[in-house]
């Protein structure tokens, strides 16, 4: 399905709006738990997750994995470094970049909030059935691919 040649832009329908007010909408939801209950800001979060999955990472990584402004994943970083969370150690062959590691204090918050943040999408999930779960993310894998290849 296609806007077909639309001339009018209702934004009820236009899907970059809908994504996007959706992708906000369940991440001020999420939010609620690591900010309120752990005290990490979303950056905060996002590096933290990022570094959890991934492993050693430096902060253009963690920028080309969030898509954050360069300038927000350097607030968190230091952020998380203040509090013990991420330890960071300069980069082999490249004097410029350090590489960002979870400290143990920092794997064990990630294994706390962990549970939290699956039990809430857990809840957000119940509405579909399992099928239009599968559905949802082949569509949305199918139209990143189609926006990557546009950009190119």
């Amino acid at each position: 399905m296609t806007s077909g040649g639309r001339t009018e832009l209702r934004l009820g329908s236009f899907l970059p709006y809908v994504l996007n007010n959706l992708a906000e909408r369940v991440s001020a939801g999420l939010s609620g738990i690591y900010v309120d209950e752990f005290q990490l800001s979303i950056p905060e979060w996002r590096v933290l997750a990022n570094l959890a999955e991934h492993g050693t990472l430096n902060a253009r990584q963690i920028v080309d994995f969030t898509t954050m402004e360069k300038s927000k994943v350097s607030r968190a970083v230091a952020n998380l470094g203040e509090r013990q969370l991420v330890s960071q150690r300069r980069a082999q062959g490249d004097s410029r970049a350090k590489d960002l590691e979870l400290t143990g204090a920092g794997r064990a918050l990630y294994h706390r909030i962990v549970p939290r943040v699956l039990a809430w999408e857990r809840d957000l999930l119940d509405e579909l059935s399992s099928g239009e779960y599968r559905d949802l993310m082949y569509l949305l894998d199918k139209l990143g691919a189609r926006v990557q290849s546009m950009g190119e």
